[in-house]
């Protein structure tokens, strides 16, 4: 079974206003081969994640490079906060810091939109209580947002 939670999950890339005043604004996706990123390491395989971006219409893969990188995207947010560089991260987590103007978001006509997180579990016609108990907590806290 999949059960979605949550709903779509919107991309924002955003920086401080100390940070532009260093570094020009992108306005493309390939701009920011002259910008400070904040990348993100998944802490699994040590992989580093490319940026996504819509672009005429597909969706394009950027490999970002920059002086700091992160395991937590609650730290990306911060470290941009602070002026070190641009974070790409969830709309949600950057918006409290958008509207009171500590962080300004950027490429937002490029910002892609993911189908967001889904609950997986194994179907079978009587599922152990616990799992049924689970899954309706999880479908009653996610519909709060």
């Amino acid at each position: 079974m999949a059960i979605p939670i949550g709903g779509p999950i919107t991309v924002a890339l955003v920086g401080s206003p100390d940070y532009f005043k260093r570094y020009s604004v992108p306005r493309h996706p390939s701009d920011l081969v002259n910008q400070n990123c904040i990348r993100f390491r998944f802490s699994g395989s040590g992989a580093i994640y490319k940026w996504e971006f819509d672009v005429d219409g597909r969706r394009v893969e950027y490999e970002v490079s920059g002086g700091l990188t992160i395991s937590d995207t609650l730290y990306a947010v911060d470290a941009a906060r602070e002026g070190i560089g641009l974070a790409y991260t969830f709309e949600q987590l950057a918006l409290p810091h958008i509207r009171s103007k500590q962080l300004k978001r950027v490429l937002t006509n490029f910002s892609p939109t993911f189908p967001g997180f889904y609950l997986y579990y194994p179907s079978r016609r009587q599922p152990p209580s616990k799992m049924k108990v689970f899954v309706d907590y999880v479908l009653r806290h996610s519909r709060k947002r």
